[in-house]
């Protein structure tokens, strides 16, 4: 169990292989994938920011349905 935004989720880590593979799977087509990277007044300003280029908090991927 996690606190994210005053919130308790649980977590899932799942690889990007798994990602990926599952929407591939089910039939979509992937357009583009991305990280969210902090910005360099983030990694000045809030400490542990910098090791979030080595793991970034979020993947983006874009597909569509083919």
């Amino acid at each position: 169990m996690a606190n994210f935004l005053n919130q308790d989720m649980v977590k899932y880590h799942r690889t990007l292989a798994t990602h990926m593979n599952e929407l591939i799977k089910a039939g979509f087509a992937i357009q583009k994938v991305a990280e969210s990277k902090p910005s360099p007044e983030m990694i000045e300003q809030v400490p542990g920011m910098p090791d979030e280029n080595r793991r970034p908090m979020f993947l983006m991927i874009a597909a569509v349905k083919v």
